[in-house]
């Protein structure tokens, strides 16, 4: 058995399928982990989700800032962006049972592996990072409050999300303002300066940050307490480095023109495949 966690796929499925044959993929044993932003900006949004589904009782997922745009449109309709490619799988007629799939997907996901040095640790999964002020045991909590939060009523409650989405600072009054603005913190976080204040419109590169920010990764990170590993994708400019051997990113552009990367959880070997 084995753990293969993967980054964006953005509905790029035929690097998808192709990485999965690499990885010689065993849906009876093994376990996929997506790190979010399965569909949209790709070609094949709906062969990638048809695909996960398929393997449902084998994977491990969190969602993705595309992930939730997918299902604003679907629950909430909001409004299509210009580079969206989410029209065949919006009209498909097993769109309702996807998007009631993806919308019970945590945004924070943790698990024990044994790795083959024969240590165990906790890997840590979101897409986009953490706030370095939230223990491991409030992460769980915020997550499962997230999770209820956009279930209960997804056409308005995702409709709040995408509200904050829009502002950098927003006055957190409400619970329901709390858990809006954890959701957008660990789909769409990628610098914060030292105060924890998050510069959410920044999408560049590090040779690119703004006087006193720094990526999230490069602070002590509370939740990872107890030498634990984090896994990420959403920031293809990093091409999948951190500089830190227990913070881990996976979004290395396939969708750009770049590759999809898989790793093996168990010994952090990586298997790429060349965009297509």
């Amino acid at each position: 058995m084995a753990n293969y966690a993967v980054g964006d796929i953005q509905g790029c499925f035929k690097e998808f399928e192709k990485g999965l044959k690499k990885i010689n993929f065993d849906e009876t044993k093994d376990y996929l982990w997506l790190s979010g932003d399965l569909v949209n900006r790709g070609p094949d949004s709906l062969k990638t989700l048809k695909k996960i589904y398929e393997l449902r009782s084998r994977v491990h997922i969190v969602l993705g800032n595309h992930d939730l745009h997918f299902l604003a449109r679907y629950f909430s309709n909001r409004k299509k962006h210009k580079n969206d490619t989410l029209d065949e799988l919006l009209l498909n007629s097993h769109c309702k049972k996807f998007a009631n799939f993806l919308i019970k997907q945590p945004f924070f996901f943790s698990k024990k592996i044994n790795l083959k040095n024969g240590l165990k640790k906790n890997f840590l999964m979101v897409h986009a990072g953490l706030p370095h002020n939230l223990s491991y045991k409030e992460c769980i909590r915020l997550n499962k409050m997230a999770q209820e939060f956009i279930q209960e009523n997804p056409k308005k409650n995702l409709k709040k999300i995408f509200f904050h989405h829009r502002r950098t600072n927003f006055k957190i009054i409400s619970v329901k303002d709390k858990l809006s603005f954890f959701i957008n913190v660990l789909t769409r976080i990628r610098i914060c300066d030292r105060n924890g204040k998050i510069l959410f419109s920044f999408r560049k590169g590090l040779k690119d940050l703004p006087y006193n920010y720094l990526p999230w990764f490069k602070f002590k990170i509370a939740a990872m307490k107890g030498d634990k590993y984090l896994i990420f994708g959403h920031w293809a400019a990093l091409n999948g480095k951190t500089r830190k051997k227990n913070i881990i990113g996976l979004d290395t552009g396939c969708v750009w023109g770049n590759k999809l990367t898989f790793l093996r959880l168990e010994d952090q070997k990586k298997f790429t495949v060349k965009s297509a």
